[in-house]
């Protein structure tokens, strides 16, 4: 799953890549509502439940990656410290489950890329916990 991740960071980070880039790097399209709702995606690779992708609402280009690791697949927090350096945990609402984001070293592009997991609770400790979802941000380097 982690070399999953890296190669989904690495493709995120390009210039000039498109809509069909990334879908054809998970799987294919399920439904594609237009506009600014989420493209679901039809995932075929091993350790993806389910997979969307949002549009950056000014260009059209890829935003955000969103997938579910299947329960096989056993992404930790700890998996992810470990690949990706250290996390910052963001504020949630009372009762949610924990949320983590990571930054890892950009490559000299024009594009960085943000790995934000959702946790699935806040009764263990953060590096043993499991992660539910995790999205893959692009944001413009400055």
């Amino acid at each position: 799953m982690i070399e999953l991740i890296q190669e989904l960071i690495e493709l995120l980070s390009r210039e000039g890549i498109t809509i069909v880039d990334v879908i054809r790097k998970v799987g294919v399209i399920g439904t594609d509502p237009g506009g600014l709702m989420p493209i679901e995606v039809n995932p075929n690779v091993p350790g993806v439940k389910t997979a969307s992708l949002s549009r950056d609402p000014d260009t059209g280009q890829p935003y955000e990656l969103t997938i579910e690791p299947t329960s096989e697949a056993k992404l930790t927090t700890a998996m992810l410290q470990l690949a990706f350096g250290d996390y910052r945990r963001l504020r949630t609402d009372r009762g949610q489950p924990p949320q983590i984001i990571f930054y890892p070293k950009a490559k000299d592009t024009g594009w960085k890329v943000a790995i934000l997991g959702s946790l699935q609770s806040a009764a263990e400790a953060l590096e043993n916990q499991q992660v539910s979802s995790l999205s893959l941000r692009r944001d413009q380097s400055s």
